[in-house]
């Protein structure tokens, strides 16, 4: 069943409009504390709270917003704890779960969203609620947490993340330029023209929830036709946005655009994808022709969104490999996730049409395996011959 979700509170800022001030940059401690802020005030919680890595092993509780700071501020985590096991096995399904964290000696109402540092360890954003009066410590009268909480806790988480992994400003003014621009062509094209659409649409809805005459057939056609071109606009900018961004990068190696579509990829998923690569991947890159080379991005590009968007995975790989099959010189990607699998509901899969279609032109193919848990795609085209 399929629900409306309300209009945004005017003081609950819009998720694009953090990104937009975290991709502008900033000093990172006022970032997180925006995010943190921004945790609590969104979910109606008591409290939020930002656990990184303290050591291996060890989490601390970094951030806290809210009355529960003098308890948990600066408070360790160890693999003893429920929260502290699950982040040291990285089982974020397990964190996930969790649905208490101990405050003074009581258990509290909690959601948990992961914020996976890679290399750096994973850590996680919580917000705490309060028990209704006389609900019992069996949680049976414990407030719920929604499935609409639970994906703005995500976005918020994945925002922490990208708020680690951007360096600070001042390691590179050139790099701070390119952000600013980027966050700036998004705000003043795309997010306007979405914000333009919402606007409409809360119009609309308003009209027909208001008592008395409900609004005629012609203005709901214009408002959705409206709405619609507004979208299609936004999509068209966000395009020419990525497209520009991509013809900058057409002297970057096959490595370092893998690379680059990785690290992107970690705001959609949560967390960043392994690649793994042949030991010497220069040898690789001189012997791919060079619309073979940009296949292998776009096909990686395209198993990373369809991961993010379906997969609802903890984990993912990428692997690109280079080898001998018979005469043959074969390239071969393969990206695998450990989240729900293929549903075989869901008959319209663009995605595995485009990278069949990749694969064809080189006299290759492409597959979907069903993993226990995951999938993994396979995508492989023989090189044409020397």
């Amino acid at each position: 069943m399929t629900s409306i979700a309300p209009p945004p509170r005017p003081d609950r800022p819009r998720v694009q409009d953090l990104a937009g001030a975290v991709l502008a940059g900033g000093d990172t401690e006022d970032l997180l504390d925006l995010l943190v802020h921004s945790a609590r005030t969104d979910l109606g919680a008591r409290s939020a709270a930002l656990v990184l890595p303290l050591a291996p092993g060890t989490w601390t509780f970094e951030l806290v917003d809210g009355p529960d700071a003098a308890d948990l501020l600066g408070r360790t985590l160890t693999p003893r704890s429920p929260a502290g096991a699950a982040l040291e096995e990285t089982d974020s399904e397990a964190l996930e779960r969790i649905g208490t964290l101990l405050v003074g000696e009581q258990d509290i109402p909690a959601l948990l969203a992961v914020v996976d540092g890679a290399e750096h360890g994973s850590g996680f954003l919580a917000v705490l609620r309060d028990r209704p009066d006389g609900a019992g410590p069996d949680g049976a009268a414990d407030p719920a947490f929604t499935r609409a909480d639970r994906e703005r806790l995500d976005a918020l988480a994945a925002l922490v993340l990208l708020t680690l992994r951007v360096p600070a400003p001042g390691v590179s003014d050139e790099l701070d330029d390119e952000r600013s621009r980027i966050a700036r062509d998004l705000h003043d094209l795309a997010i306007q023209e979405l914000f333009a659409v919402g606007m409409e649409l809360e119009a609309l809805t308003d009209a027909l929830a208001a008592p008395g005459q409900p609004p005629s057939n012609t203005r709901i056609r214009s408002s959705v036709a409206s709405s619609v071109q507004g979208l299609e606009n936004a999509v068209a900018q966000i395009r020419q946005i990525v497209q520009s961004l991509r013809r900058e990068r057409l002297e970057a190696t096959l490595t370092e655009q893998l690379r680059h579509e990785v690290g992107l990829a970690a705001a959609g998923l949560g967390f960043v994808p392994t690649l793994r690569l042949p030991p010497h991947p220069a040898a690789m890159e001189a012997e791919l022709p060079s619309e073979i080379a940009d296949d292998v991005v776009a096909v990686v590009r395209e198993c990373l969104a369809n991961a993010a968007r379906h997969a609802h995975a903890s984990a993912v790989a990428v692997s690109v490999s280079l080898f001998s099959e018979g005469v043959d010189r074969v390239v071969q990607v393969n990206v695998s996730d450990n989240g729900r699998g293929i549903d075989p509901t869901v008959q319209r899969r663009s995605g595995l049409a485009n990278m069949s279609s990749r694969a064809r032109r080189h006299s290759g193919w492409v597959d979907a395996l069903s993993l226990e848990p995951g999938t993994m795609i396979s995508w492989r085209v023989t090189l044409p011959a020397a």
